[in-house]
Formats: structure tokens, sequence, C-alpha cells
């Protein structure tokens, strides 16, 4: 990564910085959002909201904006300078996408950023390619879907060929294009009120005037969606107050319906990563009883340890856990409930992530899915006789789910799926369950992310 970024840095140029770093290391967005933090957070409020609308704009629409700039290049995409690449799909990116924003601003820009960061030449190859496409890129054809139908999906709904490819075999074309739609949509930033501090209708006023809009979520009971926060959500009143963390929907219907933690019980969060679901078992419990928080990062337990002081928790205890080496795993007691949220392709959250796409392939899920029921397999041993045992991951594909559950089910008799997890919500809505009562949410149905849950029992003796 460059080290002389200054706060003088153009929202363009800093995006573009973001973009190829993301991508040409090994760092997650996420990640490389984080390290450039200073500068972006140095930005007046218009500039960097321009920056990160770039960064994941470009991002999401990679894959339409290289079949573009193959028509107007004499060099092949995947020959091109990637720090080049970066740049034409930027400037493409706003001249297709963000009518407020000039051609000649957004072309003249990745010129000079190419001038002055990587080389004259690069320079002129950049302006040849974007004054061209500029003018006359409405009149490129997509592929033909009656030919090549899963090229038409790759390039009209930017997601890999492997992807689309494996989408359509599934699903046909209809649900595939509108899965596409689903994952290009900016969602809406959810989440979960904690009710050790305050109520669902407070909080939502309190936001009120700090959002666009902000409405309840239709499944859970403590769930809030808004649009267009005034400011980063970290800087929010409510969340220096320790009212709310951000998550998902679908993320607190895993803990709220199929975990279902109680006051006074002993609860292992297997993979607590930040601590999203933690906050959320320690709620539901009252602040009463015992929650060990796993993970393999000791730099995220110290993470989880600061969430749960800005929320007022003081029940959980932290520990390095791997699911996958069962020397780590001895505890001198049994839990009542274990949830395993498992590292997996994150192929259910492509719209909050849209750098997943580019960098999972094929292989990735099926690598994955081994390394799922080796943890699950292991975490069933800390179950206790007649415990709940929850595995959860945010990813659509069978391979990761229902493989792996029946998989499971077939080595450990002593578990079968818990039914009673199929009821509805409290408020009588239904929630999406397969008769078995497997938990499974997509994207373009019921506006939350792509994920799937499913209960476990263990038989009393």
């Amino acid at each position: 990564m460059e080290n002389n970024i200054t706060v003088e840095h153009e929202p363009r140029q800093l995006a573009w910085m973001v973009l190829k770093e993301s991508t040409l290391s090994q760092k997650t967005l996420d990640q490389t959002l984080e390290a450039f933090s200073l500068p972006l957070e140095s930005l007046k409020k218009r500039d960097r909201a321009l920056a990160n609308a770039l960064i994941h704009g470009t991002l999401r629409w990679k894959g339409h904006l290289d079949w573009i700039i193959a028509a107007f290049s004499r060099t092949k995409p995947e020959q091109v300078d990637p720090e080049v690449m970066w740049l034409l799909r930027m400037a493409l990116f706003q001249i297709i996408h963000m009518d407020k924003i000039p051609t000649s601003a957004a072309v003249n820009t990745a010129v000079n950023v190419a001038k002055f960061h990587i080389h004259k030449g690069a320079a002129g190859f950049t302006n040849a390619v974007l004054r061209k496409a500029a003018t006359h890129w409405q009149s490129v054809a997509p592929p033909d879907p009656d030919l090549t139908p899963e090229l038409f999906v790759a390039v009209e709904k930017s997601i890999p060929l492997w992807l689309a490819r494996r989408w359509i075999t599934r699903f046909g074309m209809e649900k595939t294009m509108a899965l596409g739609d689903a994952v290009n949509e900016i969602p809406p930033i959810t989440l979960r009120v904690n009710t050790l501090k305050t109520c669902r209708d407070d909080l939502i006023n309190a936001l009120s005037s700090h959002a666009h809009r902000v409405w309840q979520t239709p499944y859970s009971s403590l769930g809030i969606s808004l649009k267009k926060p005034s400011m980063p959500i970290h800087e929010l009143p409510a969340f220096k107050a320790g009212e709310f963390q951000v998550q998902d929907e679908a993320a607190q219907l895993v803990t709220a319906r199929f975990l279902d933690p109680q006051p006074g019980e002993r609860i292992l969060d297997a993979c607590a990563g930040l601590g999203g679901k933690t906050g959320h078992i320690a709620q539901l419990m009252e602040n009463r009883g015992t929650i060990v928080a796993g993970d393999t990062d000791p730099g995220k337990l110290n993470q989880l340890d600061q969430e749960m002081k800005r929320l007022g928790i003081d029940m959980v205890s932290t520990r390095k856990i791997n699911l996958l080496k069962t020397e780590t795993l001895d505890f001198n007691t049994h839990f009542h409930r274990v949830l395993v949220d498992a590292p997996c392709s994150g192929l259910g959250v492509l719209r909050r992530n849209p750098d997943t796409r580019w960098k999972r392939t094929k292989k990735d899920v099926a690598r994955l899915a081994v390394r799922q029921e080796k943890m699950l397999f292991n975490a069933a041993d800390l179950v206790a006789p007649g415990g709940t045992l929850v595995y959860a991951v945010c990813s659509c594909e069978p391979r990761e789910n229902q493989t792996v559950i029946q998989n499971f089910l077939d080595r450990k008799k002593e578990f079968t799926i818990k039914v009673k997890a199929a009821s509805p919500h409290d408020s009588g809505t239904p929630l999406p369950l397969s008769p078995q009562g497997m938990f499974c949410t997509w994207p373009d149905a019921l506006e939350m992310d792509g994920f799937f849950a499913v209960a476990l029992q263990r038989k009393k003796s």
C-alpha cells in the first residue's frame, strides 16, 4: 500500500488506491477500508460518500465494466496492467452509473492518476480507451442469451462465469436473473436493538433524525433497517451509547429462533468473530448465565471484549478456539447450547461484500465444506445431553448447507433436527423453512441476506 496518503487526496484517487490494494493483496475489502480509514475519514462528508460509492460500485459492476472495456481496448483486459484496469473500471462506472458526475471529470481524473502514479504510457492508453467508451458504450451488445446464457448472465449481472453457470443449472434463467439483480442492489443498513439498554420503538425515534428512512424489520422483533444515515454508523449517539449492533435480519433470526438461549444457561459461541451473535445471545439471556466466545484470532477476541463493554454486557469470557483442533476444546463442562457460525464462502452476502464474488472460486465451496463438516463434528462433543447445536453459514450453497447436515447426521446418530425451530415468529409471520426444519433465505425474496441455519438436538441419554 502506498504510504504517501494525505488529506488533500482527491476522492477518486483514494478510491482507486483502495480498489487496487484490496484486489492485488489478499485482504478483504473491509480490511482494506480499515487500513485506509484515516485518509477516508479526513475527506469532507460529500467526498467520503463519493469515494465509498466508487469503491463499492466499481467492484459490484466489474464484470459488466470489463465487457465494455474489452470492446474499446486493443489489449485484452486480462493483459492490461491491473492498476490501469482499476482506473478504467472506476471511470467507466462513473460514466454509466453516476449521472451527476460529468464525463470529463471521470476521464480527466483517471488520466491524471495514470500519468502521475503509473506512467505516461498508461495515461495515453487510459485516455484513448475512455474517450471511445464514454461516447459509444451504449452500442456494445451483450452476449447472446440463447447461445451463451451463462456468459450473458455473467456480463449483465456482473457475477463470475462459474457462479452464473452454477445458478442457471440449479434454478433456471428467471431465478438466476432475479438473484443477479438482488446481489447488485445497495442493501439497507440493518441493526439489532440492544434490549439491555433500550427498546426498538425508542431506538427508531432516536435514529429517525439521523437517517433518510428508518423502519422495523418484518421477521425479527429486534431489527431496524435504515437508509442513508447522516453520519458513519459508529459516530451515531445511539451507537456510542451501546444501544445497537449492526446485524442483518437473517443473522438475528439464527440466534433468536434457532439457538434460542435462555437466562442462566451455559452457551458456547464457537466462531464468535467480532461478537455480533455473542451480543444477541447475551441480551436474550438478560445478561445472566455464562457465554464463552471463541475464535482463532486473538485480535478479534480483543475487539469482542471491547464490544461487550460498549453493550454493557459482563457475562462473556473469551477464549482462543479452533474447532479444527480438538486440543483447543478441552472444556471441563458441556454446554446447553453451542453455536457454530462457520467460516464459509460468503456467497449469501454478495450484496454487502462486492469483492467476495471476484475472490471466490468453485473449488473454495468444496474445500470449505470439508472444514465445516469437521468443525461441526468436533463441536458436537461439547453439547450436553438434551442440548442444542446450531449450524449456520452466510451461504446458499447446498454443499455448505444440506450436504454438511446430512453427512453430520449420518455419523452422529445421537443428534436429530430440532423441528421446534420451525415455529413461526411471534408476529405470526412464518419463517422460510424447508419441510425438514432447515432455514434458508435468499436475497431476492425476503430483503435479507442469504443465510442457512439448522438446530440439532442431542438425545438426553
